[in-house]
């Protein structure tokens, strides 16, 4: 009987223990792999080395503690000193703060890292999102000081935030390589963990999948988004309007509106825009789609504007309550990189709002204070409360009661369904609550 333990890739180095990185690492932990995983955030560590993840993820503190106790998954804060026969480098790879170019010193560090102690026939597996040519120009002559010939793969994360380990047990994974060989051990390694797997020709062919995944969300759900602008400027009911556009009709699938952000979909346009800079090529729908997206808070923060406007109310001396500060609520997590939540912060600040609140199921109380928002629980989110204002579509906010929930905001008061989760004549009973939503003045 073949021994998986005695195979030469049964352990493996991960280099970066975020969402990525430990997903992964648990599910390999799960099919029979020896993980070591690298994580050099102290505070994150702590929780990590007690077997605990330090974010929300559907099944992950189970798997998670089930995996350190049996010894198959460890961590430390330093690439450890002897090679490991398979390296996965899966830092992140943020946009640089104030401008829309993407980082990759943090990929190009651990590269070098790796570079220090690896063996000459080590496999080293790229699953940061990188740009277009990445893996090729950047990694493999790091890699090709210490060693003449590296095995070198790009195999992307495509996982959903909410359903990672449940996806990465499923979904086909895509491999793009250097050569024959490392193409071989790269596919033997994933197909312990899922049924399917892609060989695409070439290693930028792997990197512009990630890419174009991402991007091609972004633009799906821009397209609603633009319709539901169309249908207020007209006076239609978007959400009525795109409901039966789609029913029965299956040429039309039109996403319904909504705030779309999150670490990926808010960065991966701009990866890709920055992969063909040296082609002097932009990519024109996926950048206005962005753009549109990024916009949205400001729309909506000029609805309310307005609203108080036209009630001559001070912004200044009104309560604000967000509802759902997780980038999104569906599947849930306490995700805050990249939230439209964050946007909308800004943009009501900047037209006045002062007093503002927030509440969300899963996000704590202090990352919430972080934002220089005031948490609150449910029970005392609707008090005195003259703007509520749902940023995302958890959907535990379905199960509140709203006859009495309305009753504590003051008034008159606006409710703004952003997800259209709510019928309006469950809001407005006594006609002093406004009621608005994304495609619905």
């Amino acid at each position: 009987m073949y021994n998986f333990n005695k195979s030469p890739d049964s352990e493996i180095c991960i280099m970066g223990a975020g969402y990525v990185g430990l997903t992964l690492g648990v599910a390999m932990a799960k099919r029979g792999y020896r993980v070591h995983e690298v994580e050099i955030d102290q505070m994150k560590l702590s929780f990590l080395k007690l077997g605990k993840p330090y974010f929300y993820e559907v099944g992950l503190e189970s798997a998670m503690g089930a995996m350190t106790n049996s010894g198959s998954l460890t961590f430390s804060n330093e690439i450890p000193s002897r090679p490991y026969p398979v390296y996965i480098i899966t830092v992140g790879t943020p946009l640089a703060k104030g401008t829309k170019s993407p980082r990759f010193d943090m990929v190009e560090r651990t590269a070098r890292e790796i570079s220090n102690v690896m063996a000459e026939d080590s496999l080293v597996i790229l699953r940061s999102t990188v740009a277009v040519g990445t893996t090729r120009e950047v990694i493999l002559p790091i890699l090709q000081r210490k060693v003449k010939a590296p095995q070198v793969v790009f195999a992307p994360e495509r996982t959903l935030e909410g359903r990672a380990l449940e996806e990465l047990f499923a979904l086909p994974q895509v491999i793009g390589a250097i050569d024959e060989h490392s193409m071989l051990r790269a596919s033997q390694i994933f197909h312990r963990i899922t049924p399917t797997v892609m060989k695409v020709s070439s290693l930028e062919t792997a990197e512009i999948i990630k890419l174009f995944d991402n991007v091609y969300r972004d633009i799906q759900f821009a397209i609603g988004n633009e319709i539901a602008e169309i249908c207020e400027t007209v006076g239609v009911n978007g959400y009525e309007a795109i409901r039966a556009a789609n029913l029965g009709y299956v040429r039309t699938n039109i996403a319904l509106p909504g705030y779309v952000g999150g670490p990926c979909l808010s960065k991966d346009p701009y990866i890709l825009a920055y992969s063909l800079n040296k082609y002097n090529h932009k990519p024109r729908i996926t950048l206005d789609a962005r753009s549109l997206h990024e916009k949205l808070q400001g729309r909506i923060a000029d609805r309310i504007l307005k609203w108080t406007t036209d009630h001559k109310l001070d912004p200044q001396e009104l309560k604000v309550t967000l509802l759902g500060m997780a980038f999104k609520g569906a599947p849930q997590t306490d995700d805050l990189r990249a939230a439209p939540s964050i946007i909308m912060v800004k943009e009501l600040r900047r037209r006045g709002f002062k007093s503002l609140f927030a509440h969300d199921y899963f996000v704590p109380p202090e990352k919430i204070a972080s934002l220089k928002v005031r948490p609150v629980d449910i029970a005392e989110a609707f008090n005195n409360t003259s703007v509520v204002i749902f940023m995302n579509n958890n959907p535990s906010y379905r199960n509140i009661n709203f006859t009495a929930a309305t009753q504590k905001m003051s008034r008159p008061a606006y409710f703004m369904d952003s997800w259209n989760m709510f019928d309006p004549e469950d809001i407005c009973l006594d006609g002093s609550i406004d009621y608005g939503s994304i495609g619905k003045c």
